[in-house]
């Protein structure tokens, strides 16, 4: 066991003992999922207080509340079990109470060669070190930043302390927010800029040293009948954020004389003016943030107004309760974090799906594919709604199709009798009808691209050899019965399903392009070129053809020296390179031996020598993975930086997205 782990688990005994010993120590009645009642909503209460994510104070032990248990009890060393008994609500209760601090501190982190840091009483969250956090690092630093990039709107994904593709995004729009190089890597001007940010103050990139949390305030006892009833926040807001909570903040601190502006529930500079207003009045820290401690204050009876100003006695508060939209006890909705598109995979496309078929506008599979179905079904919903209908799901369509203002399909069509397969039957190039139909549709819910019209033409055969191929049948292209009992058995898997390095080499159509969410973008030195062996192999697809080919690694230096496996391999890639010889590289996927897919660039023109004597390629060709430019600059000027150029190309035109490294 090594001293962080050491360190940690004395701290947490002694604030378990502490707990246990205290004079306000009680036992609690044990939660689990599905549980409902205010015991589960206290709970809530007290999580969302400490900045955990509940899908809202509705009283209801739903995955989500499920979830926020688990990573509390991750973040303070308990037994993650998702199930809040007595030392679970023990503990999270002496945090809310302020008899506990709100996280133990750490031996150092020695996975990212820094201190660790938190958010501890009186000190900056990353704790004064600001050591350049990027791809790859890991440890605390990392959660801490990823926390901090979620809470103020950049989606970094789950706090798993692994700076990842996701969190490398998040930095780059965080930057570019905030006019800092947008490189990707959270150095000294981007970690101080987080911790302003969190603090209210964006005017400089001073440290702004966060204040302890509070205790959130007990609900007042009602006054006088004549007051007005306001609605109290569960979160703590600042600016840029709106809603409901905002306007009823405005309304109160305008009862106090504090606010002039309109009732808009905006929190724009006007209301940031008049909450530090209010809190340099009633003995707050004037931070212009709108949290726990600042509500306890103004939705009780004991809120100084401004002066001359005499407010009206306040009503029982009510807090507001943010429920996560349409969630049941039994499986709930995920809102997806990112926008989706054609290809996706993953839960949150099944919570769209889910949906959506709730909604009347979807009635295929939920298989957690975007498919062609799929996006034909956002966009009928979008149209119904008003929206822009082009199929794509994203921050707009999620705020209408998860809340109670969506609207329905007039009418929820009744699907037509699908008629069973025969699969009795050989179908080959040259037949139309309903069968080559049904199996062009049933080839499309797999994931394979070909057009449903009905004729077995090549594009349908090409999609067969590629189904047979991934499947285990001989891939001549001919649906018999072997093919159409497998393709209609509920057990066929799409393209890419499994493959291997032991896929039949330079076929050109044994392998489909893979779908975006495959793809990872990977840096050729701290990546790629660790994992390999020699004669590795990488399997490449081209975009532009489809066509596929094997490569065998010959040395692994500032970039990959490979050459064609086969004689079929380098008659494959001859014919993707427009049945020539050229430098001028292409754009292509890359599977690497290990089973991930990226991307790079490379030609097909053989020089100097190779290994391989019978594949009909005199030499080795240059194969380019991911690099940082300035070292591209520094060692390879000119066809180095090309390739990095049209690597970077390409990743903009599947993503949108700049690369990060410099």
């Amino acid at each position: 066991m090594n001293k962080r782990k050491i360190w940690h688990g004395i701290i947490l005994a002694v604030m378990l003992v502490f707990v246990a010993t205290s004079a306000f120590a009680a036992s609690y009645k044990t939660l689990r999922y599905r549980d409902q009642g205010s015991s589960v909503q206290k709970m809530q209460q007290a999580l969302v207080s400490l900045g955990y994510s509940t899908g809202g104070v509705d009283g209801k032990y739903g995955p989500t509340t499920e979830k926020a248990v688990r990573q509390f009890q991750r973040d303070n060393g308990l037994k993650v079990d998702g199930v809040a008994g007595n030392q679970t609500q023990s503990l999270l209760y002496a945090k809310v109470n302020g008899e506990v601090s709100s996280a133990p501190t750490a031996a150092p982190d020695t996975s990212t060669g820094g201190n660790n840091a938190g958010t501890v009483n009186g000190s900056s969250i990353f704790g004064g070190n600001y050591d350049t956090l990027k791809y790859g690092s890991r440890g605390d630093r990392v959660k801490i930043l990823q926390k901090a990039l979620n809470d103020l709107g950049f989606a970094a994904g789950s706090a798993d302390g692994k700076f990842g593709t996701g969190t490398q995004r998040a930095v780059v729009a965080f930057q570019q927010a905030n006019g800092l190089e947008a490189d990707g890597k959270a150095g000294s001007r981007t970690l101080k800029k987080l911790e302003a940010q969190l603090a209210g103050d964006t005017g400089n990139d001073t440290v702004v040293t966060a204040p302890p949390t509070e205790a959130p305030a007990a609900t007042p006892a009602p006054t006088a009948s004549t007051g007005n009833s306001y609605d109290v926040p569960t979160r703590t807001l600042r600016k840029g954020y709106q809603g409901e909570d905002v306007k009823s903040v405005q309304s109160r601190l305008k009862e106090l004389g504090y606010y002039t502006g309109s009732i808009d529930g905006k929190y724009g500079s006007g209301t940031m003016a008049a909450v530090k207003s209010f809190q340099q009045k009633n003995g707050l820290t004037a931070d212009g943030l709108a949290g726990s401690a600042t509500y306890r204050v103004l939705f009780s009876s004991n809120a100084k107004p401004l002066n001359g100003v005499t407010a009206a006695p306040t009503a029982t508060p009510t807090p507001v309760v943010t429920p996560a939209p349409d969630v049941d006890t039994d499986t709930g909705y995920i809102i997806p974090s990112r926008t989706l598109r054609k290809n996706y995979e993953g839960e949150d496309v099944k919570s769209v799906q889910r949906r959506l078929r709730e909604l009347g506008f979807y009635n295929g599979s939920i298989d957690g594919k975007y498919g062609t179905s799929t996006i034909e079904a956002v966009r009928l919903f979008q149209q119904k709604n008003g929206l822009t209908a082009d199929g794509l799901a994203g921050a707009n369509t999620y705020r209408i199709l998860y809340s109670d203002d969506a609207l329905p399909a007039a009418t929820t069509p009744t699907p037509a009798p699908t008629p069973v397969p025969d699969t009795t039957v050989t179908l080959r190039k040259g037949n139309t009808g309903a069968a080559v139909q049904q199996l062009q549709n049933a080839l499309v819910e797999l994931g394979y691209t070909v057009n449903t019209n009905g004729t077995y033409n090549n594009e349908t055969a090409s999609a067969v050899k590629e189904f047979q191929a991934a499947n285990g049948l001989v891939a001549d292209g001919v649906a018999g019965p072997n093919t159409l009992g497998k393709l209609y058995s509920g057990s066929a898997v799409g393209p890419n399903s499994g493959a291997t390095d032991t896929l039949p080499p330079g076929t050109g159509t044994s392998v489909a392009i893979p779908n975006i969410g495959q793809v990872q973008l990977l840096h050729w030195q701290n990546d790629i070129k660790p994992t390999l062996q020699a004669k590795a192999h990488f399997l490449i697809v081209d975009p532009a053809t489809g066509l596929s080919w094997t490569l065998q690694l010959l040395s692994a230096g500032r970039h990959a020296d490979s050459e064609p496996l086969t004689a079929t391999d380098t008659a494959v890639m001859f014919k993707a390179f427009g049945n020539q010889n050229t430098w001028t590289q292409k754009p292509v996927y890359v599977r690497l031996p290990d089973g991930r897919w990226t991307i790079g660039a490379t030609h097909n023109t053989p020089h100097l020598s190779g290994n391989i004597k019978d594949n009909d390629f005199d030499g080795h060709l240059c194969l380019h993975l991911l690099r940082d430019m300035s070292e591209a600059e520094k060692n390879d000027p000119k066809y180095g930086v090309s390739n990095q150029n049209t690597i970077r190309a390409f990743w903009k035109s599947l993503t949108g997205q700049d690369i990060p490294y410099k």
